[in-house]
């Protein structure tokens, strides 16, 4: 999950309003304290937290209360609103037109996967119809060119290179000529990674901004960083104007609120984040939506474009059964494999509603593709009724398919672990909450086809 110590933190404190009874001024200010040391623990600076809890209390005690809605969920409502502020709002796209031939121009420190983020960029841009080229105008860094070059071959967009010339504009200017030839109407400058202490550097990359006169500049910043992230951003953005910022390694480990003060004080937007090391592993910066996900909301439309791509069919009459918390090992199966096609057991419970990505084992977030064919194997290993948990796994039944499968009886016991974790995980998503009827949930027609082909 994006931010997932974060995130618990948070979907606890409101937890925590939700289970005490009416939000009087004593629990919001609760409420208020729990969410200021979430962010301050995530790394956001003290005035913008401050800031936000301020605004949180005041809002919290004072709004009249829409027609119909309890106050809690009214304060949970606003802790929304709150959050997205300070992330920006709403998605800035980059300031490109499709007639004329753009320029991006990626900057950041050494280390902050600058080269990988450009190229998943890239590839992102190619699938809305940009026509990319890259460039490599990294002089300082051995293999920077090789790294970016592999890149480029694997998610099919051209790299323009001169590894022998050691003058980066001239190499920047040799690249847009080449592309503009080719009639790229998009152009990504990848530079020399650098610190604010390297003065030669920092002399570069003026230089080439002067030159090259790119319609934005994209900082790439490293979610871990924390507090440095703002200095460092500060300190870029004095030497050339920062027009957007990407944030990458912004997964489950990552604070994540340092790249966000190093937003809200250079006035760059955060455009784009990244989530993993696979190519595929960016996705544009969307605040409603990212906020929703971290406080355990969910983001239905997201999960729905994923099985689009993924191309999932529906099995209607086994879905429907598995909602109701009843599955066979073969269904099993059939989930994760349809979870992976879409990025993994994690994304999809981070896109779901009702937090579950903070209930869910590790060891069943990160099921790999090696545990997957064990588990495969041991299921190929047992009868039909096993397979279709019509019999429970006796101790001589578990002895005998792990005979048959080639696993150990810590295998097996694994496989009924993550069985019953399943089912468990469906029946809280879709019992009733509170007192309420779930005819409008979400999870009613998810549209995964968790068949085995």
């Amino acid at each position: 999950m994006v931010l997932r110590s974060f995130g618990k933190s948070l979907n606890n404190a409101i937890n925590k309003l939700i289970n005490k009874g009416p939000a009087d001024a004593a629990l919001i200010k609760e409420l208020k304290n729990d969410i200021l040391r979430a962010l301050l623990e995530a790394d956001i600076e003290l005035s913008l937290a401050s800031q936000v809890v301020t605004n949180v209390e005041a809002r919290s005690l004072s709004e009249e209360l829409p027609p119909g809605l309890e106050r809690n969920k009214a304060v949970i409502n606003i802790v929304y609103e709150e959050l997205t502020k300070i992330m920006g709002e709403k998605f800035y796209p980059l300031s490109l037109e499709k007639e004329k031939t753009n320029i991006l121009m990626a900057i950041g420190i050494q280390g902050s996967g600058k080269t990988t983020t450009i190229a998943k960029l890239a590839r992102l841009l190619t699938k809305e119809n940009w026509n990319v080229g890259l460039i490599c105008t990294d002089t300082w860094r051995p293999g920077a060119y090789e790294q970016l070059t592999q890149l480029g071959e694997q998610i099919g967009v051209e790299v323009f290179g001169e590894p022998t010339q050691k003058n980066p504009i001239k190499i920047a200017k040799n690249g847009i000529k080449h592309f503009k030839e080719k009639r790229k109407n998009l152009i990504l400058v990848d530079t020399a990674g650098r610190h604010k202490e390297e003065k030669s550097l920092i002399k570069e990359m003026k230089e080439l901004n002067k030159k090259l006169k790119p319609q934005e500049i994209i900082l790439v910043i490293d979610g871990t960083l924390g507090q440095k992230a703002k200095i460092q951003a500060m300190e870029f953005h004095e030497a050339t104007p920062i027009g957007s910022i990407i944030v990458t390694k912004l997964d489950s480990t990552a604070k994540g609120g340092g790249a966000i003060s190093a937003s809200a004080s250079t006035g760059a937007p955060i455009k784009y984040i990244g989530l993993g090391e696979k190519v595929n592993d960016i996705e544009k910066f969307e605040p409603k939506k990212f906020v929703g996900r971290i406080l355990g909301l969910g983001d239905i439309e997201t999960l729905l474009e994923e099985v689009k791509k993924a191309q999932l069919s529906v099995d209607e009459d086994r879905t429907a059964e598995m909602m109701k918390g009843k599955f066979t090992y073969t269904d099993i199966i059939g989930m994760f494999e349809s979870m992976n096609k879409m990025g993994g057991v994690r994304k999809i419970l981070d896109l779901l509603p009702g937090g579950m990505t903070h209930q869910v084992d590790d060891n069943m977030l990160n099921m790999s593709k090696e545990t997957m064919e064990r588990n495969k194997n041991i299921i190929q290993s047992m009868t039909q009724k096993e397979r279709n948990a019509e019999v429970k796994l006796s101790k001589t039944r578990i002895e005998r398919i792990a005979i048959g499968s080639g696993v150990s009886i810590d295998h097996i016991k694994e496989l009924v672990n993550q069985k019953k974790m399943a089912e468990k995980m469906v029946r809280q998503m879709t019992k009733p909450r509170r007192g309420k009827g779930n005819k409008n949930s979400p999870f009613g027609n998810l549209p995964f086809n968790f068949s085995m082909n």
